[in-house]
């Protein structure tokens, strides 16, 4: 990922990034948690992963 900052044009927008990774990290830990299958869409595909086996 690109870590040069971005200017934001409509404020609306500026937390989104930050709010998408908050929850994706939330999402993962529960997954972890629950032994649930994470359903992504990686690289064109939707692929069921499995927390508590790998890192993701």
């Amino acid at each position: 990922m690109n870590t040069a900052k971005k200017e934001i044009l409509d404020k609306d927008f500026a937390g989104v990034e930050a709010a998408l990774r908050r929850a994706a990290k939330k999402a993962i830990a529960i997954a972890k948690q629950t032994h649930t299958p994470l359903v992504v869409y990686e690289k064109g595909h939707v692929v069921k992963k499995f927390p508590w086996k790998e890192k993701i």
